[in-house]
């Protein structure tokens, strides 16, 4: 049995030193003909390395000038499974130290948070080692297959560990509504952009909260614009070190699940 054609986002490389490597699919090269040298690790580890978009096919193979990569794994999914076309709202990305990366849908490339730069520098906040953001796409980012990749250089030892496409939930885009309140459960340093069919309607700072030492989140209410009608609400992270957990419109509140009624005895 011929196996399903494959999406290949990534490949796990275990080694010692300082290599270059080179991957094929299907025979053709995927990282350049000359291959790309990895970070140096003075001991064994291993390394996740970013695949480029498009990298598509039956059978992918890794090459390395090193003799003792002794292990190597590719991380793929069928291409059956991106058959529905989805709205996009962010990516969520688990990494460690300090690195760059690029956002693409179906093999588009789109500027991560909305900014004019088409790459995005990550770095863990607050003396952490590891750290878990959200890359926003651009408003109205619709397609098939998402896909983040990481600048693959030598001088920029941090990796991605894990990465997480997020579509935009169907309540905020249910039909025409005028929207006239927000509320945002955030902590940190924040800069709110929100959109309306994918038109900006405004952007602004969040009055900062500070982190406290358990982690938690407050809530922010204000006012929308008057003209907050449209088809799509979307929001964005634009700039800052925080966080949003949480956002909410007077009309998304009202598509929350309501508690189901008791039905009168015997009936």
């Amino acid at each position: 049995m011929i196996k399903e054609r494959q999406i290949f986002q990534s490949l796990l490389v275990e080694y010692l030193g300082k290599p270059t490597i080179k991957v094929t699919i299907d025979g053709k090269d995927v990282l350049t003909s000359n291959g790309k040298m990895l970070p140096e690790h003075t001991v064994r580890q291993t390394r996740r390395v970013s695949l480029p978009s498009g990298s598509h096919g039956y059978v992918a193979q890794m090459s390395s000038n090193l003799t003792d990569v002794t292990r190597s794994q590719f991380e793929a999914s069928p291409e059956s499974s991106f058959s529905d076309n989805i709205l996009f709202h962010y990516f969520e990305v688990t990494f460690t130290g300090s690195l760059q990366a690029k956002l693409f849908v179906d093999e588009m490339s789109v500027k991560p948070n909305n900014n004019i730069d088409k790459t995005v520098s990550l770095a863990p906040r607050h003396g952490k080692k590891q750290d878990t953001i959200k890359i926003y796409f651009p408003p109205l980012t619709y397609g098939h297959v998402p896909h983040i990749e990481q600048v693959i250089s030598s001088a920029q030892k941090g990796q991605i560990l894990n990465s997480k496409p997020v579509a935009l939930p169907p309540k905020y885009y249910k039909g025409l509504r005028t929207h006239t309140e927000y509320q945002v459960t955030y902590q940190g340093e924040v800069e709110l952009a929100i959109f309306v069919d994918g038109e900006p309607l405004f952007k602004e700072w969040l009055p900062e909260i500070v982190i406290p030492q358990d982690g938690g989140y407050k809530t922010y209410k204000d006012y929308l614009p008057a003209n907050a009608s449209g088809q799509v609400l979307q929001w964005l992270q634009t700039d800052g070190d925080g966080d949003i957990a949480i956002f909410e419109t007077d009309q998304t509140l009202l598509d929350m699940e309501q508690p189901q009624q008791q039905s009168p005895q015997g009936q």
